[in-house]
């Protein structure tokens, strides 16, 4: 039916929000050690660095950095950033990658189409998402990555899509998407005619568009 793949890899080949909690929790507790500011203050401050971070560089990979983030931290916090935000940084993704596993129905998944080219299409800096991907041990399915540090865009702008088209040499019409954003999977997706496959707990059907509730339901 395809003959190629397009894969997101945060919240779609494994779930993002617990080991983001556990990351958040480490930092926090370093901030804590460094600073006299109280639990609220800080947790005020690292949301505060992360709103202007994103609303500073919207639409660039560099949007998601926790470097950025680590250090518009401390400087809100007036603690000394030159000293501490990579620190914070590696604190945030040792805990992170330490943690980070591959659920048994992404392997299932990605066992059954190993015979498919798949490029894994992401937002966030490259750096990251290679660890990610090696944590993850993914270049035992994967052949490419595409990330929105080497677009130069993020998802769901079509150069993304194009460029993983590009470098699978399949069209549009050859390939699925799949992904757990519909603001940036779904459409960024369609917008190119690329079938999508959505992982979500909505109902919802629309043309060039199948739902799903996991990696374990796409049959072709």
């Amino acid at each position: 039916m395809f003959k190629g793949i397009l894969l997101d890899i945060d919240n779609t080949l494994y779930p993002y929000q617990a080991l983001h909690e556990l990351a958040a929790d480490k930092q926090l507790s370093y901030l804590s050690e460094i600073s006299d500011r109280t639990t609220a203050e800080i947790k005020q401050a690292v949301a505060s660095a992360k709103l202007i971070v994103k609303n500073t560089l919207s639409g660039t990979a560099a949007s998601h950095s926790r470097l950025l983030y680590a250090q518009r931290t401390c400087e809100l916090l007036s603690v000394d950033a030159l000293t501490h935000s990579l620190i914070l940084e590696k604190v945030y993704w040792d805990h992170f990658l330490q943690a980070l596993v591959l659920p048994q129905d992404s392997k299932d998944f990605l066992n059954r189409y190993k015979h498919l080219p798949i490029c894994l299409v992401t937002d966030l800096t490259a750096e990251i998402q290679h660890k990610k991907a090696a944590c993850l041990e993914l270049m035992n399915w994967a052949n490419f990555i595409v990330t929105s540090e080497e677009a130069g865009c993020e998802k769901p702008h079509p150069f993304i899509f194009e460029l993983a088209l590009r470098k699978l040499n399949l069209q549009s019409d050859q390939v699925c998407m799949i992904g757990d954003n519909y603001q940036k999977d779904i459409i960024g997706a369609r917008q190119l005619g690329i079938h999508a496959y959505w992982l979500t707990e909505s109902a919802e059907q629309e043309d060039g568009v199948t739902t799903i509730n996991s990696l374990g339901d796409i049959q072709w």
